[in-house]
């Protein structure tokens, strides 16, 4: 089973855009560079800091993405040391997280995103190590193109691939191929990846990305057309390596 590495996408802050590349450099044990270290406190946060940063906590912590769908119409273009985020409803906004100042411009820009009725947001913090993701040990998050087709055939609809905040998108596989995966090893490029589990979904997926709106129930819809509700896979770098979008991924 052959395919082609077709996108790749990180997410510098945790749930707050999303950002194309074309390439990465992989490490053994680690999560895609850049993705998920950074995330968005808020008043009812229960995380000790050290010095600024924060140690991996569960994402009920954090500002994320199923408690605000408009956080899913963001996207985020790095310069240098700086982010630089758009929204369809907003002024684009060019800070420096590293930069203490800017946090409060930052969370200004963020505001009106955050729905009234959350605990408000409070500060961005750093990683210390792990990245902020969902998954308290370091992985990357596979889906194959095919089975975005075959949903957004069910769907009715062309369902954007920035749904499900994936880093790697592979074409060539079948529709839901990649669930047949788990536990296997696969080559992509230079590196190596091991196969841990099936992504399980939440209901950040319903919002849009294009406009920032709720508009699908993509659980019912997972659960109608596979009998489940997951989509995608999580792998685990087992051998270090540079990727690139058209490297080739198959199964060792």
């Amino acid at each position: 089973m052959t395919g082609i590495l077709s996108h790749i996408f990180r997410h510098p802050i945790k749930a707050i855009g999303a950002e194309a590349i074309n390439s990465a450099s992989l490490t053994e044990g680690r999560a895609l560079p850049l993705d998920r270290v950074w995330a968005v406190l808020h008043e009812r946060s229960k995380i000790e800091l050290r010095e600024g940063r924060a140690d991996w906590a569960q994402k009920l912590n954090f500002v994320v993405g199923v408690s605000a769908p408009a956080l899913m119409a963001v996207t985020l273009e790095t310069r240098g040391e700086a982010f630089c985020l758009s929204h369809p409803t907003k002024d684009p906004l060019v800070f420096s997280p590293q930069n203490a100042e800017d946090h409060a411009r930052f969370l200004a820009w963020l505001d009106d995103l955050w729905p009234a009725h959350r605990p408000r947001p409070t500060g961005l913090v750093a990683a210390i190590d792990q990245p902020l993701t969902d998954q308290k040990t370091p992985v990357l998050s596979l889906i194959g193109t095919g089975s975005l087709g075959d949903l957004s055939q069910a769907a009715g609809t062309t369902l954007d691939m920035r749904r499900f905040r994936a880093n790697l998108w592979v074409s060539g596989w079948g529709a839901m191929a990649e669930q047949e995966l788990v536990g296997k090893r696969l080559r992509l490029g230079e590196a190596e990846l091991e196969v841990v589990e099936p992504v399980g979904r939440c209901r950040a997926t319903d919002g849009n990305p294009e406009t920032g709106a709720r508009d699908q129930d993509l659980l019912k819809l997972l659960k109608d057309r596979y009998g489940h509700t997951n989509f995608g896979i999580f792998v685990r770098v087992t051998k270090p390596g540079q990727i690139a979008t058209g490297s080739k991924i198959e199964v060792i």
